[in-house]
Order: structure tokens, then C-alpha cells, then sequence
């Protein structure tokens, strides 16, 4: 998993008050680390400018789009209400309290600079939540309209075009509706446009196939979505070639350098169209397919404004197939992280800085339910799934973080009526040269060391054993020197020979007891060492 950690709020860093330095509410908390992530990644990247206020209206964050439109940084503008961006209305009710109750609402807005001029933008106002909290917050996407298209200028389908494009950012804020939103989009740039078909295809990695994935088209049209199309990597398309290379392809019948007008006529006729735009799509730079409009007017064309626009949201759907990317390969790593995780027999988890339960293999599910406790764990704090751990364990966690290095540790635990013994070793994950994650491999060695005391205790008794053999043999040692001192003062000579002979007998059977006495303690020493 590559697992790290994530500044949860909306802007990947501690958002500040205006003019203080209290955390705005919800700030860190607004969404998981995954959510966030795609959520930055998505507001970053847009060409519209984003903006996101808490659930009491006050900006949060705002990306660089926005910043430049208005001509603030952002410490100027966070922890300001979302009404400080625009000139009073008169009373009239803000974008943002008009978007929770509907879910989205858009419109033209007159705008005021630092620098106090004034500007119209499109604004589209939808709302994201909170998935632990539930608070509702407000999502602002903003495009400024230049003096050329004003409403009184500019022709009413380019009106409908910006309106679509500026609602699309929003659109695409929650990563688990990706596909639904393009879509949407795709309906809503194409009826912009006067389009009777608009689709997403995209080619696989030898250039060989191309197949429609997403599309929408006029109910007198026949769908293509699903549909493929093979070809030979030596003789692509005049017009495949031109968006493998990057290039817009433009149709419509007129003669253009390069490019004979009769095959213009006969892929327009092939198709049943008069005009077509075809945008190249550029995942990570690589081109990996095209957007394409198709119209079957017979005055169809594409004017250069609408072109200009279509670029900017085919951009914003690339935007959001990228994120997409990145999610499906995250899912891919982190499964098999698990798989790799499940197949080793002691208990692994994995815990982010705050100690939250990021990933958990079989063996510690196994062991949690083993002992009675709670088995689904992914997303809970550690101490919460463990109540028994010690305030010592949370302080090993945070050396771990604070030095960047491993740590062992043996701890006995009383559960119910059971004593349990766990060996711990917590090993630092870096990312960026700071700790972002802990992984926690746990062996419960009860039984080892129920062993091991056993053991001990036995060698402690044969010790004690030797020790009292070595002291009874000294025990018959004395009595016979006294037997054989009585045994002089005796007259029969014979007699005492005999018994001199018999006391020397029972020294020899000791002195080979002593001998194996200390056969017997050397032995008794191995044992301890290498047992």
C-alpha cells in the first residue's frame, strides 16, 4: 500500500482563520484520506476556479485558478465568508445558501477583485459531504467571462457551452461517480454544441484497438458504446495518426493543407455526418484516446470560440479519468499488499500517526476473535479495537514516529482470566523523509513462554539436585574416616585390612560420582545457553 498518511482537510494542509491562527471547523476531518487526495488532486488540476466553504459558509480553500482570478493569496481570503468574493447583491440569497437545499445551482455573478474591479463569472454551487460527520460542505466552480462573451455578445448555444463546462469541476468532486459524470458531461457539452453524438474512445497500448467506453447521442442515433475498432499499427488512419500525435482533427468538408478534401467527404460519409471534432484525451501527457463531437446539420461547424471551450472540458475529464487511474492502482497495490500481509502467520497491522487501523491480516482478525473482541477493524483506533493495551504502548507508537526507527518490545497482558504474552516489533514507514505509517508485527508467545519457564524451572531443580548429591557424597566421606580411624585401634590386623580395603572401595564409587557430578553441571550450563 504504500501506505501514508493524508492531511484530510479539503486543502492538504492546516487551514487558518483569517487574521488568526485558530484551525477552521472540520478542517482536518472533512473527509477520508483517499476522498481528500482525489478531491485535491481534482481541484488543483481544473481549469475552472474552485472553491470550498465549511458548513458556516467561510472559505476553506481555493485553488490557484481561483487565487489568480480574484488576485488573492490565500491566507487573504480563508476564513472569509464566500459573500466576500462578490459584490452585494442587494439582499439576494448567496450561491452557497442557495446550493444545500437543491444540491446545485448555477448562474452568472458579478465578481470583486483585490483590487476592487469588477467581473462577471459563471458559478456552479454543489455540495460535498463529510462521510464521517455527514456535514454538508459547499463546492464553488468558477469561470470568468471575458468581455467578448457576454450575455448581450455571444450566441446563445456558447452561453449553454460555458454553463455546462463551468458545472463539471463539481460534478466530478465524488471519485465514485467518475464514470456517471462524464457521462453527464458528455450530454451536456454535446446538446451545448449542437452535437447528435458525443463519446470517449480510447485505445489500447499497441494502437491497435479502439473502443467507444463512454457516450451519448440523439435518440434518431444508433449507439455505439461497447463498439471496437481494429488496426494495423503499420497503416493507421490519416486521422488516428494526428491525435496519436496530439493533434485537434477537425472535419467538416473544407480543403485543409495536408489533407485531400476527398477524404474528408468520404469519412464524413461513412459515417453519416457533416462535421466532426475529435480533441486528443492525455493521461499523464500520453495520449490514450479522443473525445469526439459529431454533427449532422448541413450548415454544421465548429467555431473556434466553441473549440476553445470543448478543449477546456475534454481537459477536465482527463483531470478525472487520471484520478480514476490513480485510485484503480492504489486498489491494486493495497490488495496486494493484503494478500501478502494474510499469508504471514503472525499478526500484522498497519496504523497511521493518529494509531487508526489502516490494514489487518487474517492472523490478527483470527487472534481478535480468539479473544472475544471486535473483528472489524480497517478505519478504528488501535486502543479502541485493544482496550488491554497499556499508556506505555502509545508512547512506543510515538517513538517510533518521532525517531524513524524500529522498535521490540515483550509485554504480558491480563484478558479476563488469561494471562497473554506479545512480542511487538513496530517498524517506521517513510514517505517523503517523514514517518507517515507504522507497521506492527505481533507474535503472541504465551505458550513459549509458558515453556520457557518450565524449563527453567527445571534446570533450577537439577541444580538444586546436584547441589545436594555433591553435599551427600562430603556426608559419606566423614563417617568413613571415622570408621577407618576405629578400625586402626583394632589388634586384628586382618580385620583392619579388610576394612581399610572396603573404605577405599566406597572412596573410588564416590570419587567417579564426583566426576560425573561435573560432567553433569557443564552439561547443565550448555543447556541454559543454547536451549
Amino acid at each position: 500500500m504504500e501506505p501514508h498518511t493524508v492531511n484530510s482537510s479539503p486543502a492538504g494542509e492546516p487551514i487558518r482563520r483569517h487574521g488568526g491562527d485558530q484551525d477552521c471547523p472540520g478542517g482536518r476531518n472533512a473527509a477520508s484520506d483517499v476522498t481528500a487526495a482525489m478531491l485535491r488532486q481534482a481541484v488543483e488540476t481544473s481549469l475552472a476556479g474552485v472553491c470550498i466553504a465549511d458548513r458556516q459558509g467561510r472559505i476553506v480553500f481555493a485553488n490557484e485558478a481561483l487565487l489568480a482570478m480574484w488576485g488573492y493569496d490565500l491566507e487573504d481570503i480563508a476564513g472569509m465568508p464566500t459573500d466576500f468574493l462578490w459584490l452585494s447583491r442587494r439582499g439576494e440569497p448567496d450561491c452557497v445558501d442557495c446550493a444545500p437545499p437543491a444540491g446545485r445551482w448555477s448562474g452568472t455573478m458579478v465578481a470583486r477583485r483585490k483590487d476592487s474591479s469588477l467581473f462577471d463569472v459563471r458559478v456552479s454551487a454543489g455540495t460535498i459531504h463529510d462521510p464521517k460527520t455527514a456535514d454538508t460542505w459547499s463546492l464553488l466552480s468558477c469561470l470568468e467571462v471575458p468581455m467578448q462573451w457576454k450575455a448581450e455578445d455571444t450566441p446563445g448555444h456558447r452561453r449553454t457551452l460555458e454553463r455546462a463546462i463551468a458545472t463539471m469541476p463539481a460534478r466530478f468532486a465524488d471519485p465514485a461517480r467518475i464514470d456517471a459524470a462524464i457521462d453527464d458531461s458528455l450530454e451536456d457539452l454535446g446538446r451545448a454544441c449542437g452535437a447528435c453524438r458525443t463519446y470517449l474512445s480510447l485505445f489500447n497500448d499497441p494502437r491497435t484497438l479502439l473502443g467507444t467506453t463512454h457516450e451519448w447521442c440523439m435518440p434518431e442515433q444508433k449507439p455505439r458504446r461497447g463498439e471496437f475498432q481494429k488496426f494495423l499499427t503499420s497503416d493507421l488512419p490519416w486521422w488516428a495518426v494526428r491525435i496519436l500525435e496530439g493533434e485537434t482533427v477537425l472535419v467538416d468538408g473544407t480543403s485543409r493543407e495536408g489533407r485531400p478534401p476527398r477524404q474528408e467527404r468520404e469519412f464524413l460519409k461513412w459515417h453519416g455526418i457533416t462535421a466532426t471534432l475529435m480533441i486528443p484525451l492525455r493521461l499523464e501527457a500520453r495520449v490514450v484516446g479522443f473525445v469526439g463531437f459529431d454533427q449532422d446539420a448541413e450548415d454544421a461547424r465548429f467555431a473556434d470560440e466553441d473549440v476553445a471551450l470543448l478543449h477546456a472540458g475534454v481537459h477536465i475529464i482527463a483531470t478525472a479519468l487520471e484520478r480514476k487511474q490513480s485510485e484503480c492502482i492504489f486498489r491494486e497495490s493495497e490488495n496486494l499488499y493484503q494478500i501478502v500481509l494474510d499469508a504471514i502467520t503472525d499478526a500484522v497491522i498497519v496504523v497511521d500517526i493518529r494509531l487508526r487501523l489502516l490494514l489487518a491480516n487474517d492472523a490478527f482478525i483470527a487472534w481478535c476473535e480468539e479473544l472475544g473482541l471486535e473483528t472489524n477493524v480497517v478505519g478504528k483506533d488501535l486502543f479502541a479495537v485493544l482496550p488491554f493495551l497499556p499508556a506505555a504502548a502509545r508512547q512506543q507508537y510515538e517513538r517510533v514516529v518521532r525517531t524513524g526507527r524500529p522498535l521490540t518490545s515483550e509485554r504480558s497482558f491480563k484478558i479476563g482470566d488469561r494471562t497473554i504474552t506479545i512480542r511487538e516489533v513496530r517498524i517506521p514507514i517513510f514517505e517523503h523523509g517523514e514517518v507517515t505509517r507504522v507497521i506492527t508485527v505481533a507474535r503472541d508467545i504465551t505458550d513459549q513462554r509458558q515453556v520457557e519457564d518450565l524449563k527453567s524451572k527445571a534446570y533450577t531443580q537439577i541444580e538444586r539436585n546436584m547441589e545436594q548429591f555433591a553435599l551427600l557424597a562430603d556426608h559419606i566421606r566423614n563417617p568413613l574416616q571415622a570408621i577407618m580411624g576405629r578400625a586402626e585401634l583394632i589388634d586384628d590386623a586382618e580385620a583392619t585390612e579388610k576394612i581399610r580395603q572396603q573404605v577405599q572401595r566406597i572412596n573410588a564409587i564416590i570419587d567417579q560420582l564426583d566426576e560425573r557430578w561435573a560432567e553433569s553441571r557443564k552439561l547443565s550450563t550448555f543447556w541454559r545457553r543454547y536451549s
